[in-house]
C-alpha cells in the first residue's frame, strides 16, 4: 500500500469520525452553512461531506459557496432554504430536491447543461401534483437566484447567437419535457444565462414581482412575453456584448420590458456595454425606463433623442459622449443661429441627473459648447450635471459665465 494513500485514508477516517461525534452531540442541527474551506483545505472539504451526509435528512437550511460532493439521493423534504454551487463535477451528484416546500432557492456555478431534473418529484409521492407528468411546482418559492458558469466571453457569444438555432437547440429536448410554476415568486434574479441554457426559464410566474434582475444575459424574449409578469415594482438589466444578430432579440425583450405590457412601480434601469451594433432609436419602445447607462460611444443628437423618446426617463449615464456626426453639426448650427429666443422645454420632466464620464476627442470646442447649452435650456428639469473632460475646450469657463441661465440646476461639476 502507498505510504501516503495510508495517511490519506488515516485522515479521511478521523475526520468521518469527528462528524459523527459532532451529530451525536447535536443531532437536531437543521440548519448547515459553510463559509469557508478551512485549513488545510481537505480538511474542510471532508469535513463538510460528513456533516452534510449526517445531517442531509433533518436540514431546513443549507447553503454552501462551494462545490460539495453530495452522497445521498435527496435533500430533506423540508427544506425551504437552498443556496447552492454547482459544476460539471457535482451535477451528477445533486440529490433531489423537494421543489414544493422551497421559499428561497439560489443556484450558482449552474453549467448549460442542468436541467430541472432534480426537482421533478417523484412518481410515489402522494403530492396531488405528482400525477402530471414533468409538472414542477414552486409552491412556495419567493426568491429565485440563478447565476450560470462565467461571465458570457464576446467569443461565446459570437460562437453561440441567439439566433444560432443549432446552438439554441441543442438542449432544447430536455428543457422542453418540463412545465414550471412559481405561483408566490417575488424575486427573480438570473446572471450569465447561455443561449443553449437547457434550464428554460419559460414558465408561469405571477403577476405582480418585487424584484426582476438579468445580468449579463441576452434571454429569449419569449421567456417574458409568455410569462404572466404584468407588474414589477424594481427591474434591472444589464447587457453586455451584444451583436448584430441580437439586435432583433435586443429590441424584443427591452421593449417588452420596459414598455407598456410590464408596469414598472419604482425603478427601472438598463446597462447597455459592449453593443456589436448601432442602436436605432427608431426600434426602441422604452416608456418605462427610468436609469440607462450606456457605457460606449454616443453621439450628441442619439442623447437628444434619446431623452425625448423616453417620458419616465431620471438618470442619464453616458462612457463617452461626441460631436462629430453631421447631424449634431447641424444642430450646433442651428443653435448659433438661434441667439437668445425662447427655449421650449422638451417631454422630459422627469430627467434629474445626467453623467458624461467623457468627452471624444473635440475638434471644435464651440459645437461642444452649443450643445450642452442647449441641452440645458431645453430640460429644465435637470438638476444635477456632471461633465468630466472640460478642460481642454475651456467648458468650465463657458458653463460658469452663463451659470445664471440655468436657475434649475442644484448640482454642477465639471472636471477634467
Amino acid at each position: 500500500m502507498d505510504l501516503d494513500t495510508g495517511i490519506d485514508n488515516e485522515k479521511k477516517t478521523v475526520i468521518s469520525r469527528m462528524g459523527k461525534m459532532i451529530v451525536e452531540e447535536m443531532p437536531h442541527v437543521n440548519m448547515l452553512r459553510f463559509d469557508s474551506d478551512g485549513e488545510p483545505a481537505e480538511l474542510g472539504n471532508e469535513i463538510k461531506i460528513s456533516l452534510l451526509d449526517n445531517y442531509a435528512h433533518n436540514l431546513k437550511y443549507y447553503s454552501t459557496g462551494y462545490p460539495v460532493a453530495h452522497n445521498f439521493e435527496r435533500f430533506s423534504s423540508e427544506m425551504t432554504h437552498l443556496e447552492i454551487r454547482i459544476n460539471s463535477e457535482s451535477t451528477p451528484l445533486l440529490p433531489r430536491i423537494n421543489a414544493e416546500c422551497l421559499q428561497k432557492l439560489v443556484l450558482d456555478d449552474v453549467p448549460s447543461y442542468f436541467n430541472w431534473q432534480c426537482f421533478e418529484p417523484e412518481a410515489s409521492s402522494s403530492s396531488q401534483h405528482y400525477h402530471t407528468p414533468g409538472l414542477i411546482r414552486f409552491t412556495n418559492l419567493q426568491v429565485f437566484e440563478l447565476y450560470f458558469s462565467g461571465m458570457l466571453e464576446e467569443t461565446h457569444l459570437q460562437r453561440i447567437s441567439m439566433t444560432d438555432t443549432g446552438a439554441v437547440m441543442t438542449h432544447a429536448a430536455a428543457a422542453a419535457q418540463y412545465r414550471v410554476e412559481f405561483p408566490k415568486l417575488h424575486t427573480l434574479s438570473v446572471a450569465n444565462y447561455p443561449p443553449d441554457a437547457a434550464m428554460s426559464l419559460v414558465a408561469e410566474y405571477p403577476e405582480h414581482m418585487r424584484q426582476l434582475t438579468l445580468r449579463y444575459s441576452f434571454i429569449p424574449p419569449s421567456v417574458f412575453i409568455r410569462s404572466n409578469i404584468k407588474q414589477v415594482k424594481s427591474l434591472d438589466i444589464t447587457l453586455y456584448y451584444a451583436q448584430l444578430d441580437d439586435s432583433e432579440s435586443f429590441y424584443a425583450l427591452t421593449n417588452h420590458l420596459f414598455g407598456p405590457s410590464v408596469e414598472v412601480e419604482k425603478n427601472s434601469t438598463l446597462l447597455m456595454s459592449y453593443s456589436g451594433f448601432q442602436m436605432h432609436l427608431r426600434h426602441v419602445h422604452w416608456p418605462n425606463l427610468t436609469v440607462i447607462r450606456l457605457m460606449s460611444q454616443v453621439e450628441y443628437a442619439t442623447m437628444e433623442q434619446l431623452v425625448q423618446k423616453m417620458p419616465r426617463l431620471e438618470k442619464l449615464v453616458i462612457y463617452e459622449l461626441i460631436f462629430e456626426h453631421q447631424q449634431t453639426l447641424e444642430i450646433s448650427s442651428n443653435e448659433s443661429c438661434a441667439g437668445h429666443l425662447v427655449y421650449t422645454p422638451w417631454n422630459t420632466a422627469a430627467v434629474k441627473y445626467l453623467d458624461i464620464l467623457s468627452l471624444a476627442y473635440v475638434s471644435r470646442p464651440d459645437v461642444v459648447k452649443s450643445c450642452i447649452r442647449r441641452f440645458l435650456l431645453h430640460v429644465p428639469s435637470l438638476r444635477s450635471l456632471h461633465i468630466n473632460g472640460c478642460e481642454a475646450i475651456g467648458l468650465k469657463e463657458f458653463v460658469d459665465l452663463a451659470k445664471p441661465q440655468y436657475p434649475h440646476l442644484q448640482k454642477l461639476m465639471l472636471s477634467g
